[in-house]
């Protein structure tokens, strides 16, 4: 088997790696020669299957040998390009199993980005959510989308309700902004609210809580929030 002939249960194996959700998050993460390891180690499983395959069929199909041999070239051509043909049949039956969003989680769990972990479980929620940067600026609002998963450094979008920031001295939270009247205004127009999210990158957050507007009221001298 030629060269050219290994590379392509090599691109199928990277193919599972970069496809299938329990392994497309792991990827991102790690460096080139590790990639091209794993994908090789795919690929050769790949191959292994498509050649047990082809010798399936010339065992028990001998009359399908010279078909084979015509359209392929040999045996080995095959089962290189069968082994192709596995990798784009197998990650979409795998991936039924699992979602790209408990994929991404697992991940972020196994590193230890546990921040991330929580915005992502936020978003399933659609809670309040209290972000505090490392500014001492607070947000309040909705998680509407995060890029877990791609890398631990990533950015996610959310739409505040409230935001303020942290007294430096006794760290107490004050809400100073509330944006629940230009929300209502701008569903009352027919306007899309989400144009109010605002992009931070993880890097920046300290801290990352629910939160829960009644548990401000009693614990401040605040009317608001009022949800």
């Amino acid at each position: 088997m030629g060269l050219g002939l290994l590379l392509v249960p090599a691109l199928a194996g990277y193919i599972l790696q970069t496809q299938l959700h329990p392994y497309r998050y792991r990827t991102l993460r790690e460096s080139g020669q590790h990639v091209v390891f794993r994908s090789a180690v795919a690929g050769s499983m790949l191959l292994f299957l498509a050649q047990l395959s082809v010798d399936i069929v010339i065992k028990y199909i001998p009359s399908q040998v010279t078909y084979v041999n015509e359209l392929f070239g040999s045996e080995y051509t095959a089962a290189a390009l069968l082994s192709f043909f596995f990798a784009l049949a197998v990650w979409p039956v795998v991936n039924l199993f699992t979602t790209k969003n408990r994929a991404a989680i697992h991940a972020a769990e196994q590193n230890g980005e546990l921040k991330g972990v929580f915005i992502t479980e936020a978003i399933s929620g659609g809670k309040l959510v209290e972000v505090s940067l490392n500014t001492g600026k607070v947000y309040i609002g909705l998680i509407i989308e995060s890029g877990i998963g791609m890398s631990s450094q990533f950015d996610f979008m959310i739409v505040p309700a409230y935001s303020g920031f942290r007294n430096r001295e006794t760290q107490e939270l004050e809400i100073t902004q509330y944006y629940s009247h230009a929300i209502k205004k701008m569903v009352e127009e027919g306007k899309d609210w989400v144009e109010l999210r605002i992009g931070i990158s993880i890097s920046d957050v300290v801290s990352v809580r629910f939160f829960y507007p009644e548990l401000y009221r009693e614990s401040s001298n605040d009317e608001e929030p009022d949800e």
